[in-house]
């Protein structure tokens, strides 16, 4: 085992073990400080036409959750880039709040909803992994939901998965580099 997997379990452990003393080295000293919201700003200058559906996407998240906001990015700030291409929609995560999500227009194509891709994508992005489980109201079951599910919102599970992995846990700081596809 390399010594950043060592130390990434080591901090998975103690997290687990000790998760109100987490929160407080995170949180800078309190655990009211790690309620406080997390903003994540995001990029969607490269979205090209899903601008619009990525925003939405963002909204949903932000009126389901309260420790982590999603915002449009001014300036070099952004920790999420967000692109279009021709492939199918994939995020690659690098810890929570922080990679790229691909629109990809592959699934728009066989008829899925782009502001649900957008908002599933974003769900990777909060730590969310897919759960395939074909209901249109879980927002992570992603491709396996029918082309006709427009629903944009998380299901409260995952709202409140999002909500705990938003807390400052040093579990959720020791992920690394994960990558999920619609």
């Amino acid at each position: 085992m390399t010594s950043g997997k060592t130390f990434r379990a080591l901090l998975t452990a103690l997290a687990l073990l000790f998760p109100l003393t987490a929160l407080s080295l995170v949180g800078g000293g309190t655990a009211d400080a790690a309620v406080a919201a997390r903003t994540v700003y995001y990029d969607a200058s490269g979205s090209q036409e899903f601008k619009a559906a990525v925003d939405e996407g963002a909204a949903a998240w932000n009126a389901a959750v309260h420790k982590v906001q999603l915002k449009p990015a001014t300036g070099g700030q952004a920790s999420v880039k967000i692109l279009a291409d021709d492939g199918w929609p994939r995020t690659y995560q690098n810890g929570f709040g922080r990679g790229t999500v691909y629109m990809g227009r592959e699934a728009v194509n066989e008829g899925f909803y782009p502001p649900r891709i957008a908002a599933h994508e974003l769900g990777h992005i909060l730590g969310l992994p897919d759960n395939r489980n074909g209901r249109c109201d879980y927002l992570m079951s992603g491709h396996s939901s029918p082309t006709s599910c427009k629903t944009t919102a998380p299901h409260s599970t995952e709202a409140a998965q999002v909500e705990r992995n938003a807390g400052g846990s040093l579990a959720v700081l020791a992920q690394r580099e994960l990558t999920f596809v619609f």
